[in-house]
């Protein structure tokens, strides 16, 4: 699959989450912000544009939506917990 603009930004972006949340992990959790409209294309792109799973990095081994849709949590590869909010 070639990705379009929208999940290209939104690889980006979740190659940025995966080379920080490293700085900011504690007991094996990590809290990392983006603005709102970058946290809506990461959303867009996991979540409402049918993106097969091949196409994100493989260092995310699951991702699910949560807190009634507020924060996108993601298990790297490590087994951190990367929750993901706007901020």
């Amino acid at each position: 699959m070639d990705p379009g603009l929208h999940v290209k930004q939104a690889l980006n972006h979740l190659n940025k989450i995966l080379a920080y949340y490293p700085y900011v992990a504690e007991d094996g959790a990590a809290v990392v912000a983006l603005t709102p409209e970058d946290w809506q294309v990461v959303a867009d792109a996991m979540f409402y544009m049918d993106t097969p799973r091949e196409v994100f990095p493989e260092a995310l081994t699951a991702y699910r939506m949560s807190d009634d849709q507020r924060t996108i949590e993601l298990t790297a590869a490590d087994g951190t917990a990367i929750t993901v909010e706007v901020g």
